[in-house]
């Protein structure tokens, strides 16, 4: 499953395109009001920074089971030989994968364009962004599997999957604001094991759910 829905993005280019071009807007916008001396951007850059990577992220969330709705194969889905709970991590790995292409190009792209140094904190964004594209995955996952299990548009998707991936997004920019102020220490480390416990909470959540999302 995860095989087919790549090579089928790699085919139609519908959604991966959409989804770098609206980062890359995203992060052009933030970087123009961004006229601040470096001390003060490096207190909102995280924030900014995670937002772009979640409103770009989100059209792929919407687009998840979409192939299944619109050539109506949903019910397909739910007769396939193997337990929802695969289904819900080979749709989660796909996004997670798409959500790691965006961020390779976003993170050093809002550095550059902020004249902020990325080389220095590699590490540390790295970490960040490896333990927060689960979590912020997993909810898109499950909030489009019960858009499309409803029938229903997944055009608000991302005003219901803010809210509930606000933990995910909170230590995700706080971590990145501390690693850029040189701030590694027990404060930094507490917002990592808040990133990282935030996101297995969720994977484990969709696993455990999906099962009745899917359902008529």
């Amino acid at each position: 499953m995860v095989h087919k829905d790549l090579v089928s993005e790699f085919r139609s280019r519908r959604v991966w395109p959409a989804m770098l071009l609206l980062g890359v807007v995203v992060a052009l916008l933030f970087s123009i009001q961004m006229d601040l001396l470096p001390e003060h951007k490096r207190q909102i850059v995280g924030g900014l920074l995670w937002l772009s990577v979640f409103f770009a992220g989100a059209t792929v969330f919407e687009r998840s089971f979409a192939a299944e709705r619109e050539e109506g194969c949903w019910d397909a889905l739910q007769l396939l030989p193997v337990s929802p709970g695969t289904v819900f991590f080979a749709k989660l790995t796909v996004n997670v994968v798409a959500l790691a292409v965006l961020e390779i190009l976003l993170i050093p792209l809002f550095f550059v364009l902020s004249g902020l140094p990325v080389l220095p904190h590699v590490h540390q964004l790295a970490l960040i962004a490896l333990l927060a594209s689960p979590g912020l995955a997993a909810v898109g996952t499950l909030v489009s599997a019960l858009a499309a299990g409803g029938g229903k548009s997944g055009s608000l998707l991302v005003l219901v999957v803010l809210p509930l991936a606000v933990p995910v997004m909170l230590a995700a920019a706080e971590g990145t604001r501390l690693a850029l102020e040189h701030r590694i220490d027990d404060a930094w480390w507490r917002w990592i094991q808040l990133l990282g416990a935030s996101s297995v909470v969720f994977v484990t959540a969709g696993a455990l759910l999906f099962e009745y999302a899917i359902e008529d």
